[in-house]
């Protein structure tokens, strides 16, 4: 458990390819001994991930904490923490969604400004990619790409239309979710103000509800313009914040919180047999006066 972030991607797949062999050698050996096929053995676990930020009363990270100072409840039921990391061993896949509908001409230019700060500060072995929303969806760059469409990219960037953020956000789950990398989060500027989606916001919360994604929302503007009961209902499930930045702050030190507490955060995961249905979460650290920030639950399929 101490070889570097990016096993933790390796050894889930290692652990599907191992039970899928059990299953199929064992559906050998019945063959062998005269059962019928369909009496092999059907092997269905679930790997599920969560990452918990822990703080003491002052709002300062906890960063001494071991396995065994973790509890970890599915429905009330106690399970076993078989992959624990902390800090930033672990590898990232991070969306950064950019709204550019009508409402934020004079908020775009702020966005420009921040986003390449934020990633330039991100670990080589990270990845990450932008959207736009406005009228449409659009994926604007990856990683992968050079630094000169990167400049490009935000550049070309013009605020009009309306904004569709929850098909954005539905496909932006979806992409980060492909990604190999376990600590898969979407930091989203934006006021939380949909008027043109294909799809609702009780789809986005079912998307959210099944994947691993932490989300963050950057609101930038007044407070009486952002719907913030939408905003942090997300980030709230999904163990991720609601940060507001005034338009004339700065944004860069709101970005530069996320950036630290994804590094601070430990990483614990157990398997276990997929059920359908919500399944509530509960992580504790008994004995210790502490605040912790983790999913709420999950859905199982």
């Amino acid at each position: 458990m101490r070889k570097e972030a990016r096993s933790l991607g390796k050894e889930a797949r290692m652990w599907g390819r191992l039970l899928a062999t059990l299953a199929l050698t064992s559906g050998f050996w019945l063959l062998a001994s005269g059962f019928p096929p369909q009496q092999t053995l059907k092997v269905d676990v679930n790997l599920v991930n969560i990452f918990a930020t822990v703080k003491d009363d002052a709002g300062g990270f906890i960063t001494d904490l071991n396995r065994d100072d973790f509890r970890v409840y599915e429905d009330d039921q106690p399970q076993d923490i078989q992959i624990f990391e902390k800090q930033d061993r672990v590898d990232s896949s991070v969306g950064i969604l950019m709204d550019t509908s009508g409402s934020m001409v004079d908020i775009l230019p702020v966005m420009k400004k921040a986003v390449p700060e934020f990633t330039s500060s991100m670990l080589k072995r990270d990845e990450f990619f932008i959207v736009s929303f406005g009228t449409s969806v659009r994926l604007v760059h990856r990683s992968s790409q050079s630094k000169k469409h990167f400049d490009d990219s935000l550049h070309q960037m013009r605020a009009y239309g309306t904004s569709v953020l929850y098909d954005a956000l539905l496909y932006s789950l979806g992409r980060v979710e492909a990604s190999d990398h376990p600590r898969k989060a979407l930091i989203v500027f934006t006021d939380g103000n949909d008027n043109g989606s294909n799809v609702g916001h009780g789809r986005v919360v079912e998307e959210a509800q099944q994947s691993a994604v932490l989300l963050y929302f950057v609101a930038i503007g007044s407070r009486v313009l952002v719907d913030s009961h939408t905003l942090e209902s997300l980030s709230d499930m999904t163990g991720g914040r609601t940060l507001y930045v005034g338009k004339q702050e700065a944004v860069q030190p709101v970005l530069g919180q996320i950036r630290t507490e994804l590094a601070h955060q430990y990483y614990l995961g157990y398997y276990m047999q997929r059920r359908p249905g919500y399944h509530r979460l509960r992580v504790e650290v008994p004995g210790r006066n502490v605040r912790i920030r983790a999913k709420a639950g999950y859905v199982g399929g």
